[in-house]
Formats: structure tokens, sequence, C-alpha cells
């Protein structure tokens, strides 16, 4: 990128300044502040900097610290913020040249066929017919709507019948998507068919983020993905020319939908990165963070344990948290050079492959997108040439540029902007709504939500639901919240005892009704159950540790109780 700057000096120099500014911050806040904020609250800094603090006698140095290490992290941002806007305007024909071709380069018709196999991918590897229907069954009552759709709940029809019908409209449109049978209307209708069934058992507490597959949908909708790689492109040139011809040939109408597409991907990592910085600052990096929220994790997932103990590892874990820090809030610009997207598409699989292994978040249904950061054509060209020279498959994969545009080529060239406009439309609309809501943190939404933050640390401590069954007789028949895990998907789980500890106090009613409706669902998937004659349900506090975990509870408060 430095190099492409080509003879624009001061440009190159802002930038060497910057990347020295700021291995000088790091190494200063990590060396350096703590000491500076100890001795001007204690009075032994330079007179200047002591008066800069006040209060002493009611505010502890902790305050302070924390204090500092926030402010110094938004000024040490800020700081890289206006180096690299200068060093953009002092580079501005380069800069502005990587922005407009960014959007006006046109690609093959090969690279957003290949996007759109892999948003049905996708969408296919979310659908869980079995765990989808069995939320049909669910009491309304558990039903928690996230940000975005509250108006829509109550008016949704949601039942066993219902459901079962959208999984099976939903499967057949992402199959002929997938083939590229009626491409766009394909699209159209796994976009409708996603928002039901991908969304329904995202108003049940836990919202699982897979919002992403909506957006692309709803780009591809709108797209000619269809004119290459389908059914849709052999019917059409068969029945134009009695003939297979080659493909079209490359145009913006192709490239803009995934343009868009890799933006919205840079909006999915950029304010979770942006959130971890406003709430925790550096800190998140170079403290224990990490380790916490993996602990934390841990404990959501059964005491799970990777086999590898990161967390054993402070040197790395910080370093992995400093990189991800720098991948989520550099990979929305680092897109707008070509020669760079392999390499976010390297670092952003290798983060997914970290998440998965030591957090079981594999976000396979995002990385796969990935393909919009690469030009596939080329090689897909070669090798269509190479292996089927003459042949039906050669023709749907490669380019003929010794022949003129035919009639169809030139009606691409001559309304392409009629072509691409809604795609442009659609994709802003979709861009305004991640960033509203990535903006506002709100990570519990439907169809848009800002992605996991990770940005507090919880801690080595979590406070959770315990419910415990006991037969006339005082024998348990149901304890723990383990238990929990095995009787009912994920899904109606984790959110639904987030909320119910948040709220036992301020809707107490509201807190029974639930709770009710939980236990009846515990006997409805194990109907042993039903012998219980009273359910206590208790407050908990689980230290996440893994070699601590034997001391759990740490405490135990008795919240509820009722009889069946």
């Amino acid at each position: 990128m430095i190099k492409a700057m080509g003879a624009n000096r001061p440009a190159r120099l802002i930038l060497l300044l910057l990347f020295l500014s700021l291995a000088t911050a790091l190494l200063f806040y990590n060396c350096c502040l703590d000491r500076l904020i100890t001795a001007m609250y204690r009075g032994e800094s330079f007179p200047l900097l002591n008066h800069l603090i006040h209060n002493t006698d009611n505010s502890p140095v902790s305050y302070y610290l924390l204090r500092a290490r926030l402010v110094f992290t938004y000024l040490t941002l800020l700081g890289v913020t206006a180096l690299l806007g200068l060093a953009a305007a002092m580079a501005h024909d380069y800069t502005r040249r990587n922005v407009v071709d960014f959007f006006t380069t046109p690609t093959s018709p090969l690279n957003l066929a290949i996007f759109r196999v892999a948003v049905f991918v996708g969408v296919l590897s979310q659908i869980h017919p079995s765990e989808t229907i069995w939320f049909g069954k669910v009491p309304h009552v558990l039903q928690m709507a996230p940000f975005g759709v509250g108006w829509l709940l109550p008016h949704l029809p949601i039942s066993a019948s219902s459901m079962t019908l959208a999984v099976i409209l939903l499967i057949l449109a992402c199959v002929t998507g997938t083939i590229g049978l009626f491409a766009r209307t394909s699209a159209f209708f796994a976009l409708i068919g996603a928002f039901y069934v991908l969304g329904v058992p995202e108003f049940y507490g836990t919202v699982e983020h897979y919002h992403h597959l909506i957006w692309f949908l709803a780009i591809l909708a709108v797209s000619p993905s269809g004119d290459a790689l389908s059914v849709d492109a052999f019917l059409k040139t068969k029945r134009a020319n009695g003939r297979l011809s080659a493909l079209p040939q490359p145009s913006v109408v192709y490239s803009l939908p995934l343009r868009f597409a890799s933006l919205l991907i840079g909006v999915i990592y950029f304010f979770p990165g942006l959130w971890k910085i406003r709430i925790s600052g550096f800190d998140w990096a170079f403290t224990d963070n990490l380790r916490y929220v993996m602990y934390a994790r841990w404990a959501d997932l059964d005491a799970f344990t990777p086999l590898f103990r990161l967390d054993l590892h402070p040197w790395l874990y910080r370093s992995i948290a400093l990189g991800t820090l720098v991948f989520e809030l550099s990979f929305i610009f680092v897109i707008f050079f070509p020669r760079l997207r392999p390499l976010a598409a390297l670092v952003g699989l290798g983060f997914h492959l970290g998440s998965g292994m030591f957090m079981r978040i594999p976000f396979f249904d995002l990385w796969i997108c990935y393909v919009v950061l690469f030009d596939s054509s080329g090689w897909l060209d070669t090798l269509g040439r190479r292996l089927f020279p003459s042949g039906l498959a050669g023709r749907m994969l490669t380019h003929d540029p010794s022949v003129e545009l035919d009639s169809r080529n030139v009606a691409v060239a001559g309304s392409g902007a009629r072509r691409y406009m809604p795609v442009a439309i659609v994709g802003t609309m979709l861009l305004v709504a991640c960033c509203y809501w990535g903006s506002r943190g709100i990570v519990r939404g439907w169809p848009f939500a800002c992605y996991p933050r990770f940005a507090w640390n919880p801690g080595s401590e979590v406070e959770s639901i315990e419910i415990s069954a006991l037969t006339p007789g005082g024998k348990v028949v149901f304890q723990d919240t383990p238990d929990l895990h095995r009787t009912l998907p994920y899904h109606a789980f984790g959110g639904q005892l987030g909320s119910l500890l948040g709220t036992w106090k301020q809707d107490p009613i509201g807190f029974a009704q639930r709770m009710r409706a939980l236990w009846s669902l515990h006997v409805q998937q194990d109907p042993h159950l039903g012998s219980a004659s009273i359910i206590h349900c208790y407050r908990v506090t689980l230290n996440t540790i893994p070699e601590r975990r034997y001391l759990n509870p740490l405490q135990r408060e008795l919240i509820f109780e009722f009889r069946p």
C-alpha cells in the first residue's frame, strides 16, 4: 500500500510516524502509565500534573487508573485517526482512486455466482429442522422479542405446522438458489423464509448471530447472480442461440453486490472492536480480560475445556487479544486495497478457527462468504480452457474476448445503471441499518444486530439459575443447570435464564409465569420429570475457573418455588 502511493513522500512519512507513535504509545501504556498516575495521585509527580487529580480523599487510586487508561486509549485512537486522515489527504489522488475503483471495477459473473452458492450453503448450514419445528410448540409466554421485531411478533404465526411448511419451502429455495434455477426468485423467497425460519429461534432468549445471511440474501434478490454457474444461464443461452455461449463480459453489475457484501462483513467486525475499545480500552488486550471471557464461555458450554489451554499462557492470549482488536478495527479499511484482501481473508480465517477451537464459535456461515474478497474467475477461466476446451463445462467457465458482445451483453452495457441501482439502494440501506444497530451496541436484535462484543471483563464469577425438582418423598429427580442443556435446545436456555435472573425482582409475576412455562417444556421433553411435586429455583454464583469448578456453587439463594 505504501509503495503504491508512488512519489507521495509526505504520506509515507506520516504512515511511518503513525506506526512509530502507536508502538511508543502502547509501550508507555504498559510500562509507565500506571506509575505516572499513582505518582500524581500521591502528589509525587510534576506539580502541573499533580493538580489534574482532585478529591483523593473520596476516590481510590484505582478509579483514576481506570479513567486514565480509558482516556489514554481514546486519545491514542484519536491521534491514529487524525494521522490516517492526514495521510489520506496527502495522497488524495491515490485514496480517491482506491475508493472509486472499489465500487466501479467490473468483475466476472463467476465471482457473483460463487458468492451466491456460498450464501445458500450458509443458509442451509443453519437450518435444523427438528429443533426449528420444536419452537412451534413453545408457549408464547417465553417469547422475548429482539430489538426490531417487537411490533411484528404478536402478529407472526408460530406453530409446528407453520414451521414445518416454512422449513420445507426454505430448503427448496436454497437448493434452487444454489444450482441457479430462478436465482433471483429463489433468493427472494429464501429471504422471506430465512427471516421466519432462522428468526423464530431468536425470539426465545438467545440470539445466534447469523443475520448476515439475511442481508446477503437481500443483495442476491436484486442481483444478476444467475448469469453464470446456473441452470438459468444454461436455459437462457440455449433458448437464444440453440447452443451454450461463453460467459457474459465482466461488469459493475456483478462487482457491486460483492463490494456491498464485503463492506457488511467489515461492519460486522468493526463495531464489536469499537465497543471493546469504548468499554475496556487497551485493557481488553493487555490484561487477563480474554482469559475470563473464555472461562465464562466455557462455563456456558457445560464446563467445556479445550485440548490446548490457551488460558495458561498470558503472553499468548494477550497477543491474540491485541491482534483481535487490530483485525476487527482495520478489516473494513483494508478491503479497499485489492492486494491486501487475501491477507485480510487469511487473518479472518485464523480468527474464526481460533474462536471455534477455544470458544466453540466457528462462524462457518460467515467466513465461507469470504469469497467476496477474491477474484476467482481467472483460475476458473484457465481451468475451463484446459480441462474443457470445447465442451459444455468449458463454456460455462470461460469468457471469449474474441467474440463481440451479443445483444444480451449490449443491453447490459447500455442499461447498467438500471441494473445496479437496485443493488446500490438495497446495499446502502443495509449498511445504514447495520451501522445504526452497531453504533448502539444492540446485540439482541433481528434482522439487524451488533455482533457479539465480549467487551466487558466478566471476572471469575458468574450468576445463574439452578432448578431443583423433588418428588413427594423428597427425592431429587432434576437438579443443576447442565441438565437444562440436555433437555432443551440452547436457543431456549441461555437467554431465558439470563432474562429470568434479571427480572425476578422487578417482575415477580412474569418471572413466575415463565418459570412454570419453562418447567412444562422440561416435562414435555422428559416425561419422568412429571413425578416432581415441588420445584425450587435458586440464584447461584459459580466460579468459572476450570480448576475451581469443584467449589460450585459458591453461593446459593432460594428465590422461587412452586408446585406443578
